[in-house]
């Protein structure tokens, strides 16, 4: 039988495998898990282990943030309810401690370069040989034991590239990212440059010792009305240096390439596929993203993860059936692996959910 990574990377390239792995989210909130053990779920087995899920491993350590960065770095404030934070790129962050706070939900309180100046105090601070940039310091499973790790596995393992638009998003904050675009692009394309001249500097060593599956950009610039820039702009900005850094990793043997993005990214497909992404996730149903139609348009040329309306899961069992019965055929012609466009809503219940998991589960061909 053939393992996960074999399946995961014949499917993604429209060849025959023994089954289409079983990728999921898990859910929106961790008090989800209580709810769900009360509903029947056993204790002591997690919710990837009770549903057989697949995994993916993601080696996003290599940093391209600036080192050391800013001074007066970590905790600045904490107490029963909230913390607040500073990062190298000096971006303050608030996080609730609340258990029924959505995972990841934060709020940023000053963003880390919201003007030239903030920029200027750490644009010397990318250089390529310094060597926290990969984890050779570690005490533990450092780089080297990792290359071990890695060298039989039979799971696919993907390596993160620099977010080109999305994380300079974050580190700015929406407002002064937006300005910025607007009255300062040069220092917008300046970041851009240096980190993707960084990554180019420093992903060969990455490359030529270890095998990865994907080459993967965390991006998120979408809402649910489209971008949050033009497709012209970004085709000036992002697009060359996707290209570059797809060629390269194709140049050394690679093949996967993708995007993370929520929202409507409709408009930026094709500008993706023409920078040499050739497979896209998670697709937001309720965002206006349609697997079947994103087939019928883009063919076998774009792959996709994704893309099950996970709003079904609340409406019951003739809705979950709809909605697999209607992503079926795209399964069946290869290129995409099916999975919940985002982390399971608040109501699901654990009945429903095990009869979505059981269906899904058939639909994938997965033996038991």
């Amino acid at each position: 039988m053939m393992t996960l990574r074999e399946c995961f990377n014949r499917v993604l390239r429209f060849q025959s495998a023994d089954y289409v792995p079983n990728f999921e989210f898990g859910p929106m909130e961790p008090a989800m898990m209580d709810e769900w053990r009360a509903q029947g779920m056993p204790e002591g087995v997690s919710y990837a282990d009770y549903f057989g899920l697949d995994g993916m491993e993601d080696f996003r350590h290599i940093r391209y943030d600036p080192i050391p960065g800013v001074p007066d770095q970590g905790v600045m404030a904490e107490d029963a309810e909230r913390k607040v934070t500073r990062d190298g790129w000096g971006r303050e962050v608030e996080q609730r401690k609340a258990e029924d706070i959505t995972v990841g939900a934060r709020h940023v309180l000053r963003g880390g370069v919201t003007c030239r100046a903030d920029w200027e105090r750490i644009r010397d601070q990318f250089r390529a040989d310094e060597p926290l940039r990969y984890p050779d310091h570690w005490d533990e499973d450092n780089w080297e034991e990792k290359k071990a790790r890695w060298l039989n596995r039979d799971y696919p393992l993907k390596i993160r590239a620099p977010s080109m638009l999305g994380e300079i998003k974050e580190v700015m904050g929406f407002e002064s990212f937006c300005i910025m675009l607007y009255e300062d692009r040069p220092l917008v394309e300046e970041i851009m440059e240096t980190r993707t001249q960084l990554a180019l500097d420093i992903l060969g060593r990455a490359f030529d010792e270890a095998d990865f599956d994907v080459l993967h950009f965390w991006e998120d610039i979408a809402f649910n009305s489209g971008p949050v820039l033009s497709p012209a702009l970004f085709r000036e900005l992002a697009l060359p240096r996707y290209k570059r850094l797809c060629d390269f990793y194709r140049s050394k043997g690679g093949y996967l390439c993708s995007v993370d993005s929520d929202g409507d990214i409709t408009e930026l497909i094709p500008l993706w596929l023409e920078g040499g992404i050739n497979h896209i996730w998670p697709l937001e149903v309720n965002a206006g993203m349609d697997i079947v139609a994103l087939r019928a348009e883009y063919g076998h040329d774009m792959t996709f993860r994704g893309g099950v309306d996970k709003f079904a899961l609340l409406r019951g069992r003739e809705a979950i059936d709809r909605e697999l019965d209607r992503i079926a055929p795209v399964v069946q012609d290869g290129g995409y692996i099916p999975q919940l466009d985002h982390q399971i809503p608040n109501g699901v219940t654990f009945d429903d959910l095990c009869y979505y998991m059981e269906k899904k589960t058939d639909l994938l061909g997965i033996r038991g």
